[in-house]
C-alpha cells in the first residue's frame, strides 16, 4: 500500500528527501510558501504566518514532517518560525489521521558551555534565546503528539555549493576569526535527507524517539587542510580554546544508519 507523507515547510531539505523516496511506494504532499521555487510532485501553497489552518489533501497520512524556519534571526523571528506554527498545525490536524509527527530540530539546544561528547542522554542547557526557543519547540511537539513524535536534532547543515571557511579565506581581511571549539559538528544536506528516509523506513517514530544527527566530528584544522590545502591555519583562525565539543550520533548508527 502506498504511504502518504505530508511535509510542512517544503523546501530544499524536503526536495532532497523526495529524491530519496522517488523509487519507493510513497506519495509526498508538500505545504510551502513558495510552490514555484521548489520541485515537488504535489505542492500546495500555505503560509503558517497567516495563522489560518491548512486543508490537507488527504485524510490519512503515515507521517507528518515539519521543517521549521525562523522568519529572521531575532528572538521574535525564532518564535514565529518554531513556536507559533505548531498551534496552527495542531489545529489543522484535528480531523486528520496520522501515525507519526516528525519535528526537525537543531543541536543548538546544547549550550556552548556543554563540552565533551554530547549524546541524547545529555540534558540540553541552551546558552542563547535560539537554543531556548528550539528546546521549547521540542517539548511542545512531545506534549502535543506524545508517543507518536520523533525529533531529529541536526548539526550545522552544509552542501557542496556553499563553504563558509573557503569564502572566509578567499576574502580574508586580515582579522583572524576566533573559534570556540576544536571540533566542527556538521551534517550534509543529502545525509539529512537520507536520515529522514531511514527513519521513515525503520519507523523510528513509534516510541517517542529523539536522535542527534551529525557526521563524525572533525577538527577545524583538519577541515581547513581538506578544503584549503597546505596554507597556515593559524594565519586565519584563533583556535587556542581547548574546548572539545562533539555531537554524537552513535544511537542512530547503532540502529544501522551509515553516514
Amino acid at each position: 500500500m502506498k504511504k502518504n507523507i505530508l511535509i510542512i515547510g517544503f523546501g530544499d531539505l524536503a526536495q532532497r528527501l523526495e529524491a530519496q523516496l522517488l523509487d519507493k511506494d510513497v506519495a509526498i504532499y508538500g505545504l510551502t510558501r513558495s510552490p514555484k521555487k521548489y520541485k515537488g510532485t504535489k505542492l500546495i501553497e500555505w503560509d503558517w504566518l497567516n495563522q489560518e489552518p491548512f486543508k490537507a489533501p488527504e485524510k490519512k497520512f503515515d507521517s507528518v514532517i515539519f521543517f521549521p524556519k525562523p522568519t529572521d534571526f531575532s528572538e521574535n523571528g525564532y518564535k514565529l518560525g518554531f513556536i507559533e506554527p505548531l498551534k496552527t498545525i495542531n489545529k489543522s490536524l484535528e480531523d486528520i489521521e496520522f501515525k507519526s509527527f516528525i519535528g526537525i530540530s537543531s543541536t543548538r539546544v546544547y549550550g556552548s558551555h556543554q563540552e565533551g561528547e554530547l549524546t541524547e542522554l545529555n540534558t540540553p542547557e541552551p546558552s542563547d534565546y535560539r537554543g531556548s526557543i528550539i528546546l521549547e519547540y521540542e517539548k511542545n511537539i512531545q506534549s502535543l503528539f506524545q508517543s507518536n513524535s520523533l525529533i531529529l536534532r541536526l548539526s550545522g547543515l552544509y552542501d557542496d555549493n556553499t563553504n563558509w571557511l573557503k569564502d572566509f579565506v578567499e576574502n580574508f581581511n586580515g582579522i583572524k576569526r576566533d573559534l570556540s571549539n576544536k571540533y566542527l559538528n556538521r551534517l550534509h544536506r543529502d545525509e539529512c535527507a537520507r536520515i529522514i528516509a531511514f527513519a521513515l523506513k525503520e519507523e523510528l517514530y513509534l516510541n517517542n524517539h529523539l536522535f542527534n544527527c551529525s557526521s563524525s566530528s572533525i577538527t577545524y584544522e583538519e577541515y581547513f587542510m581538506n578544503i584549503i590545502g597546505s596554507q597556515d591555519f593559524n594565519k586565519y583562525f584563533n583556535n587556542t580554546n581547548d574546548s572539545i565539543r562533539k555531537i554524537s550520533s552513535e544511537r542512530l548508527r547503532e540502529l544501522g544508519f551509515v553516514f
